[in-house]
C-alpha cells in the first residue's frame, strides 16, 4: 500500500523547507481557549507551491478542546440530517400534491390545532392529552404503526383532534400526512382514470405509504362493492406494512360495519377493516354535548 502523498503544510518554515513557492502569506495563529496552545492555519500545495490557507485553524488536541469539537461535529451531524429530512418532506409533499392535487389539508382544516382545541371539560382535557401524546410521540407509532381510532358523537372535535395532530406532524415533525374522507380518497382514484398524468396504482400507492392516513368521518359516504374493495387493499396494506392510520366516525362498531357494507353484500371487507384498524389502535372515545349547537 502506498503512503498518503503529503498535500499540506502547519507553517510557512515547513513550506520553505519543502522548497515550495507560497503565494499568499500564512494568517496569524490562533490559540486554544482551554489550553492556550498555538493553533496554525494549514497551507494547501499543488505542484511546489502553496496556494492557499485554511481560513480555519487546527484543532487542538487539548481534552477539553476534543469534548468541544466532539459537540460541535455532533451538533452540525443533527442540523445536516435534519434539513436532509426537511428537503425530504417537500418532495414527499410536493409529489403527493402532485398525485392527489390536494392532500387534504385545506385552509379550514389548517386553522385546526393543539392550541385552539377547547379543554373545558374533562372529557375534552382526556382527548386533548391523548391526542397530544400520540403527537409527540409520533416516531415510534411509525415503528410499530399504532394508529388512533376516534369515535364519538357529533360536534365534540374529533375532527379538529385529528386535524391538530396533522398540522404538529407536518409543521415540526416533517412528516407526510393525507387527510380526507373515504369517499373523497375515492374520487382521487376515480379520477385518474382520465387523467394522462397520473395513473390509479399511483394514487393508491400515495395512500398506502404515506407516514400517517388520517380518515375522516369514516361511514359517512354510501359504500359500493368497489369502494370497500378499493378501501380495504388500502387499509390492509397499511395494517401489513404497519404505517399508522387514525379514523374519526359518528358510528358504534356495529354501525359502522352496517354504513361500510354495500347493499346486496355481505359484510366481510367491513368487518375486516374495522378489526384491522381497531387492532393497531387506540381507541379514543369523544362522546358528549354538541359543541356547536349545545346539544
Amino acid at each position: 500500500m502506498k503512503p498518503e502523498r503529503k498535500t499540506r503544510v502547519e507553517t510557512e518554515d515547513e513550506a520553505r523547507a519543502l522548497g515550495l513557492d507560497i503565494r499568499h502569506p500564512q494568517p496569524p495563529d490562533e490559540q486554544c481557549e482551554f489550553c492556550g496552545k498555538a493553533l496554525h492555519h494549514e497551507g494547501l500545495f499543488v505542484m511546489n507551491t502553496v496556494v492557499a490557507w485554511s481560513p480555519v485553524a487546527q484543532r487542538c488536541d487539548c481534552q477539553r478542546a476534543v469534548e468541544k469539537w466532539k459537540a460541535y461535529d455532533a451538533e452540525q451531524e443533527r442540523l445536516k440530517l435534519e434539513e436532509e429530512r426537511r428537503q425530504r418532506f417537500a418532495r414527499e409533499q410536493e409529489r403527493i400534491d402532485r398525485l392527489l392535487k390536494k392532500s387534504g389539508i385545506s385552509r379550514r382544516f389548517q386553522q385546526r390545532v393543539f392550541e385552539n382545541f377547547i379543554t373545558d371539560t374533562s372529557g375534552r382535557k382526556e382527548a386533548y392529552r391523548v391526542a397530544k401524546a400520540y403527537a409527540d410521540n409520533f416516531d415510534r407509532h411509525l415503528e410499530d404503526g399504532t394508529g388512533l381510532y376516534i369515535e364519538g358523537t357529533n360536534g365534540t372535535g374529533k375532527t379538529h383532534i385529528a386535524a391538530a395532530i396533522a398540522m404538529q406532524l407536518m409543521t415540526q415533525r416533517q412528516r407526510t400526512v393525507i387527510c380526507k374522507t373515504s369517499g373523497g380518497m375515492m374520487l382521487d382514484i376515480k379520477s385518474a382514470f382520465d387523467d394522462e398524468s397520473r395513473t390509479e396504482a399511483q394514487i393508491l400507492d400515495v395512500y398506502k405509504k404515506v407516514d400517517l392516513l388520517i380518515v375522516d368521518d369514516l361511514g359517512k359516504e354510501q359504500c359500493t362493492d368497489w369502494s370497500i374493495s378499493t378501501l380495504y387493499s388500502i387499509i390492509n396494506d397499511r395494517y401489513e406494512g404497519m404505517k399508522p392510520t387514525i379514523i374519526t366516525t359518528n358510528y358504534n362498531s356495529d354501525d359502522i360495519v352496517r354504513a361500510l357494507t354495500p347493499k346486496g353484500y355481505d359484510n366481510l371487507k367491513a368487518v375486516a377493516i374495522i378489526s384491522r384498524l381497531r387492532e393497531v389502535s387506540e381507541v379514543l372515545t369523544m362522546a358528549w354535548k354538541d359543541y356547536r349547537t349545545g346539544r
